[in-house]
């Protein structure tokens, strides 16, 4: 009878790991079905020149910052070595490189067109530098120059937001000396003039209305501004989080990480009160705004912003929403592609 039970036991303790090596399978089975082909094969060269083919997505090259993704998924670029590269997400072949004389510091793809701004830096003191908005038409590989101005103590180009309806930008740039960081908001009029918005703090987020001239901005302290001065309609600390089509801005509670508060013409119109509390990240691409965790992600821009959009496993790393397309990257520089539920109308 004790030989009984112990080989009861062994049964039940082999079945519960061949159970769990089942399950992880399963897992990995199911996400890969999720995978589509927008994505499709990369090459990575190696320093003895050997080329080795990924058999699922492009492999993102070492060194490769701020990877960006089109509207129409058709290309994503990146910084490196102060040059952005731009290559098709069908392939992975290079479409082009945007170099200049001066190193590019900073650059961004609008939301709604393949149009790359860049921001060039020039070094003309110890302590001044001359910074050049540019932009590139990704079809016809067109350059413009814009405004040029000049920065003391300049450090980065922490954010920037463009209109293209009204053709104004606003840029948070970060100034630095031994003793001291700070920010600046700038606006800028790409045909007109420029001006300081906001000096004097660290500016953690900044989103632009897209129809109307007004930026809101989130300091350090957890501080919410607009334009016209400070935003105090909450009750509690909030993070600002994103924005939709209709220019309403969604903001979430910085406690417990449960409430969504959607504002317009700063006033709340909604609070979603949410479920999980475990927020990884957000993510704003001006049409939705969306809230990621562990293994799933919501759109809370959507007309149901309780439904789970998208799936997500712990082998990859997301990175972005064009359409009903996510990016995802894998802890082996593979970039992903997987489609997400959307709806026909994506603003309530």
């Amino acid at each position: 009878m004790k030989k009984f039970f112990i080989y009861l036991l062994l049964f039940f303790a082999i079945g519960t790991i061949i159970t769990v090596i089942g399950l992880s399978v399963v897992d990995n089975f199911i996400y890969s079905l999720g995978q589509t082909s927008a994505v499709t094969v990369g090459e990575e060269k190696k320093n003895n020149n050997e080329t080795i083919k990924t058999s699922s997505g492009i492999k993102i090259e070492d060194g490769a910052e701020s990877l960006q993704y089109t509207y129409n998924n058709k290309y994503y670029a990146y910084l490196k070595e102060n040059k952005v590269y731009i290559n098709t997400t069908k392939d992975g072949k290079n479409h082009d490189v945007i170099e200049e004389k001066d190193p590019i510091c900073y650059y961004n793809i609008l939301y709604d067109k393949n149009l790359v701004i860049y921001f060039t830096a020039k070094k003309t003191t110890t302590t001044n530098t001359k910074l050049q908005i540019n932009t590139y038409d990704i079809a016809n590989k067109r350059k413009n120059e814009y405004n040029v101005f000049n920065v003391q103590n300049f450090s980065k180009i922490k954010d920037m937001n463009m209109s293209p309806v009204i053709n104004i930008i606003y840029i948070n740039v970060e100034t630095k000396t031994t003793s001291r960081t700070n920010n600046i908001i700038y606006r800028v009029d790409l045909f007109n003039s420029m001006s300081q918005v906001k000096s004097g703090s660290i500016i953690n987020q900044m989103i632009m209305l897209q129809r109307k001239d007004r930026v809101y901005y989130e300091d350090s302290n957890k501080n919410v501004y607009s334009s016209a001065g400070a935003l105090n309609i909450f009750k509690t600390d909030v993070e600002l989080i994103g924005i939709d089509e209709d220019d309403s801005l969604y903001f979430l509670s910085s406690d417990i990480k449960n409430i969504v508060y959607k504002v317009t013409n700063n006033k709340i119109v909604n609070t979603i009160k949410l479920s999980d509390t475990d927020v990884i990240k957000t993510y704003t691409n001006n049409v939705g705004t969306y809230l990621i965790y562990p293994t799933y992600i919501i759109n809370v821009a959507s007309k149901d912003p309780y439904r789970r959009i998208g799936r997500l496993s712990k082998y990859v790393n997301f990175e972005a929403i064009k359409g009903d397309t996510m990016y995802l990257r894998t802890s082996d520089n593979i970039l992903v592609t997987t489609k997400v539920l959307v709806d026909d109308d994506t603003t309530k």
